[in-house]
């Protein structure tokens, strides 16, 4: 459970990376890894100090693998207005790890002899990582199959675009043409659909077209790629989560059990399901305030990475905490039940309805006499309570 997870750049305006995400990955995840480009390092040595940043790739708790190529659907258009397309992988030498590495450093720490030691010290430990295993002609021939790109195309306008109406008849199928390239039939207004989107969507952004809607379904595939490439869950956009594709549904799966698991737990133990993405992303928690738990929570993630993968997080928590206590002696389930919820933990939160989650339960904290009376050793309240809550429960934070 919570072996390790990719994060990549966002697909709508705003952030490239989510730091709150981030930081929740910090805490849960044994291995977190950063798939990037120039971009992303300019968006995360923004919004994290940059020795911060390096101090956490100097100790092992985050990776980022930069990409040494980018994938792309490019588009010819002809006199007669047809158009044929094209996917296509493409690099830059102005945009070489070994260069841009030390400039975004340098452009976010400043001109200083440290500023220089770190930008150095930065580069090399950013790994490369390129999609020449990312199969692009297995890809057009998924592209040709009618049915999967249609189906994946018309769910993808229904996220991007809530309120356009698709026509009835709705068409959107890719026909090979020669020396690997392909046009596109369809029947999408794209003006219309366009008027929609761009409510959302800043046109200056993005504007749909058929080439754009066949790179979100490109970069929807990637994630299964990247997926194998560093052997993690990937952190998905909604908007790539309908696109069902057999190649994704796994990945897709595997982090969205992950992320109910941790939505579960967070709204347990700190009132609120995503209370430590918004913490950070709202600046009410610092991102190295992040850095600074993670020491403590290493035994919390070694204790999370031996649970089964189909474990429900919040019961294994419970049993955890009772384990070789005298509360585990009690007769009867229901008395021990009662005993954890007295402090704080109600019995329907805990495991009485499936997953299990939090829902009208008033949760206090667990108290130093249950954290040094009433269990031995380590247990994985005891950096829930004392650490993590006090980090990002305005409750306990208040009480301090």
């Amino acid at each position: 459970m919570f072996e390790a997870i990719t994060y990549r750049n966002a697909i709508g305006p705003g952030p490239l990376i989510d730091i709150g995400a981030l930081a929740e990955g910090l805490i849960f995840y044994g291995r977190v890894v950063i798939a990037a480009n120039s971009a992303t390092l300019q968006d995360l040595l923004t919004r994290i100090p940059p020795f911060i940043l390096l101090s956490l790739l100097r100790d092992g708790r985050l990776e980022i693998h930069y990409m040494e190529d980018t994938t792309a659907v490019s588009t010819d258009t002809f006199s007669n207005g047809r158009s044929i397309h094209g996917l296509i992988r493409f690099s830059s030498p102005d945009h070489a790890m070994e260069k841009i590495g030390p400039q975004k450093f340098r452009a976010a720490a400043g001109a200083s002899s440290q500023a220089k030691i770190g930008a150095s010290q930065f580069t090399r430990l950013l790994k490369p990582l390129s999609h020449s295993g990312f199969d692009q002609e297995s890809l057009l021939q998924t592209f040709s199959e009618g049915d999967t790109i249609q189906n994946a195309v018309k769910a993808l306008i229904h996220e991007v675009a809530p309120g356009f109406a698709s026509p009835a008849d709705f068409r959107f199928k890719v026909e090979r043409e020669r020396n690997g390239y392909f046009s596109v039939d369809t029947n999408i207004n794209f003006s219309s659909l366009n008027k929609i989107y761009h409510q959302i969507v800043p046109p200056e952004h993005s504007t749909i077209t058929d080439a754009y809607i066949l790179a979100l379904v490109q970069g929807a595939y990637l994630a299964s790629f990247l997926a194998a490439s560093l052997n993690t869950e990937v952190a998905v956009h909604p908007i790539e989560k309908v696109v069902q594709a057999s190649a994704i549904e796994s990945v897709v799966r595997r982090y969205s059990q992950s992320q109910l698991q941790i939505e579960s737990f967070t709204d347990l133990t700190l009132s609120g399901s995503h209370a430590i993405r918004e913490a950070v992303n709202s600046g009410a928690v610092p991102f190295a305030s992040v850095v600074k738990l993670l020491d403590s929570a290493d035994k919390f993630r070694h204790w999370l990475h031996k649970q089964p993968a189909d474990a429900n997080l919040v019961r294994a928590y419970y049993q955890e905490t009772i384990k070789d206590s005298w509360v585990e002696k009690l007769p009867g389930k229901s008395m021990r039940w009662g005993i954890f919820t007295s402090i704080g933990l109600g019995i329907d939160a805990l495991g009485a309805g499936g997953l299990g989650t939090a829902t009208g339960v008033a949760v206090s904290a667990i108290d130093s006499f249950l954290a040094d009376k009433l269990v031995a050793g380590w247990k994985p309240h005891q950096f829930v309570e004392r650490d993590l809550k006090t980090l990002f429960d305005p409750v306990a934070k208040g009480n301090k």
